[in-house]
């Protein structure tokens, strides 16, 4: 299945249409309409990380679904995910911090079974929150 085909039927699985996709992640639904069509053959990893969290699936996953190459790096204490195009180019590189885990390792295993274990729903409702409790501490700050 060709990169664009996958993408729609991520869209269409989450009732998404090019509009709505493309506003929740900040382009238009041209572009979405492009990379869908195929005539964007190669989508950015910024747009890659900009839709996916609306469609369900891992940045790291679309990632590897457009083409791009990956390499993982294990260092002590977090892994290394580095992704480069077909020319050998970076693309980008993700890194699965130990900061987390040293600033309070209970959340840094909470985190690790709610993305594991929980269902799109829960991690939804747990991120509504989340990002809530971000919002009023940056204004109260």
């Amino acid at each position: 299945m060709k990169f664009g085909e996958y993408l729609k039927d991520l869209r269409k699985k989450n009732r998404l249409s090019q509009k709505e996709l493309g506003k929740l992640a900040g382009y238009s639904n041209a572009e979405i309409s492009r990379v869908e069509s195929g005539d964007r053959q190669k989508p950015s990893p910024v747009l890659l990380k900009a839709v996916a969290p609306h469609l369900g699936v891992s940045y790291e996953e679309l990632l590897k679904r457009a083409g791009y190459l990956e390499e993982v790096i294990d260092h002590s204490g977090y892994t290394e995910h580095v992704y480069t195009d077909g020319e050998g180019k970076l693309a980008d590189i993700v890194k699965q911090a130990k900061e987390m885990q040293e600033a309070d390792s209970d959340w840094a295993g909470i985190a690790y079974r709610v993305s594991r274990e929980l269902s799109k729903k829960d991690m939804e409702a747990i991120k509504a929150v989340a990002n809530s409790l971000l919002d009023k501490a940056g204004r109260d700050q």
